[in-house]
């Protein structure tokens, strides 16, 4: 299993790229980090 940090994963971006990788790699450990202050 591999692990990865998004930071920013709640913009338009990091979002996408997110469901691409839980979609695509199913061996995959996301943890998503964002400060949400907009």
């Amino acid at each position: 299993m591999r692990n990865i940090l998004v930071t920013g994963g709640a913009g338009f971006i990091g979002s996408n790229y997110v469901r691409y990788v839980l979609q695509n790699h199913a061996a995959y450990h996301v943890t998503v980090f964002d400060k949400l202050t907009y």
